[in-house]
């Protein structure tokens, strides 16, 4: 008689290794991923940040050539008003020298 050949069962060993090693494969798949994107993400917030500045320093020129112009603007007005109460008092001086001309006798 012929002996039956035996086969062995598969201890369930191989399956689990070789779903193991696919998922670690995927795992770092995926890690490989996250870093990827964490790079990715920390470009953009940096281009953000240097646009936001960028915006930041230009509103603070605008602003401050606002203020220079407005210095210059109350200059402007400050001697206005100087030189209208200088020809304020010319005008007053010259109106009493008239009537100092125009007076008979006041000599």
């Amino acid at each position: 008689m012929v002996a039956a050949k035996r086969t062995r069962r598969r201890t369930g060993k191989s399956a689990p290794n070789g779903a193991g090693r696919a998922l670690e494969r995927r795992l770092g798949k995926l890690e490989a991923q996250i870093k990827t994107e964490r790079t990715r993400h920390q470009r953009e917030v940096a281009a953000l940040r240097r646009s936001g500045d960028r915006q930041t320093a230009a509103l603070m020129r605008e602003i401050a050539l606002l203020r220079h112009h407005e210095a210059r603007a109350e200059a402007l007005a400050r001697l206005l008003a100087e030189r209208d109460v200088a020809l304020a008092a010319q005008a007053d001086r010259v109106t009493q020298l008239e009537t100092l001309l125009q007076a008979p006798g006041m000599r």
